[in-house]
């Protein structure tokens, strides 16, 4: 067998093994499930002239509770600097308020407006009615387990406010 030959086998044996690996590996799969997902949500946000990332810090945001725009950055996982022009766009939109931190001049504090609210339920009502292709084989009963499991790992604002 020539040398060209048994490369093109390896090459071979190695892609499978990493689609094998990775069909098998829960992060992979919640990666390609986040971004089918993320489709769907990008045409609910843009109908209100919002992308997927504003319309997400808008449902992350509480109208009885502020937070300092350090933890918003820490729930996106994202540079401060990121979160800066988000909020901008929210705040000019008046989806949110935007005031100084009483204890730290320095600091912002975000907050969801009514206006802000209305939208969030909006959201609400758009993706209880969405049936992304990625969840239609599931029943009734493995959405609920995948909902409990999923909200089981997911960080509440709380978990942030100590960030």
């Amino acid at each position: 067998m020539s040398s060209i030959y048994n490369v093109r086998i390896l090459m071979y044996n190695t892609i499978n093994m990493t689609k094998a690996n990775l069909q098998n590996n829960l992060y992979w799969q919640l990666l390609k499930v986040a971004i089918n997902a993320k489709h769907g949500l990008m045409h609910i946000a843009e109908k209100h002239n919002l992308t997927v990332m504003q319309m997400y810090t808008l449902c992350l945001l509480e109208s009885d509770n502020s937070i300092p725009m350090n933890s918003l950055s820490y729930m996106l996982n994202c540079d401060a600097s990121n979160v800066t022009g988000l909020v901008d766009k929210l705040f000019q939109s008046k989806f949110i308020k935007r005031e100084e931190n009483p204890n730290d001049r320095r600091a912002k504090m975000i907050t969801l407006t009514p206006k802000g609210a209305k939208l969030c339920e909006k959201f609400a009502e758009a993706l209880a009615s969405y049936a992304p292709p990625s969840l239609q084989n599931l029943s009734e009963k493995d959405k609920q387990q995948l909902l409990a499991l999923l909200t089981k790992t997911s960080l509440t604002t709380a978990d942030y406010s100590t960030k």
